[in-house]
């Protein structure tokens, strides 16, 4: 294992949380830089796919 793999994996270790909301964070600017996304934009895409997800799980668990 490379010393950062083991660093990454102390610091997710040390606070799980904050590793989740950072990835989470990056994969959002991320999909925004590569569609080219306006903010709005991505706040319907982010509500349209919350929306979906939603459905499906309600229809899943109902």
């Amino acid at each position: 294992m490379q010393k950062s793999e083991r660093l990454h994996l102390n610091q997710m270790a040390k606070n799980p949380l904050k590793s989740i909301v950072g990835a989470d964070r990056d994969a959002y600017f991320w999909i925004k830089k590569k569609l080219g996304l306006s903010e709005y934009q991505m706040g319907a895409l982010v509500w349209f796919s919350a929306l979906i997800i939603g459905i499906l799980l309600g229809i899943w668990i109902g």
